[in-house]
């Protein structure tokens, strides 16, 4: 059982020099404060993580209205492409309003 890189027995190590320098009465008042420290600074990591978590989504989130322009002009395109290229049976029908009869002519030599 590690705590923030420190092993059970330096743990216990500080914990006896710390009784030795502040006594015993004072000791509990100590640890009730830095846990209210330990708290408070647990809360801000949590807060700074959720703000860059809103961040990151914030920035993602122009790359897919990026793609879904993109993706909607491209439909866009392809419809009036389908518009502008007629079917092949409009198009026969088309060359054979727009052909001129073939005159034969002979050539006399």
């Amino acid at each position: 059982m590690n705590f923030a890189g420190v092993g059970p027995a330096e743990l216990l190590l500080i914990l006896i020099i710390a009784l030795l320098i502040f006594g015993p009465t004072k000791l509990p008042e100590i640890a009730k404060d830095l846990g209210k420290s330990i708290g408070k600074w647990r809360q801000a990591l949590d807060e700074i993580q959720s703000i860059t978590d809103v961040s990151a989504s914030e920035l993602l989130s122009p790359r897919s209205e990026e793609a879904e322009l993109q993706a909607s002009v491209q439909k866009v395109i392809k419809r009036k492409n389908q518009k502008e290229v007629p079917s092949d049976d409009e198009a026969s029908a088309d060359q054979d309003e727009t052909e001129e009869p073939q005159v034969e002519t002979e050539c006399q030599t």
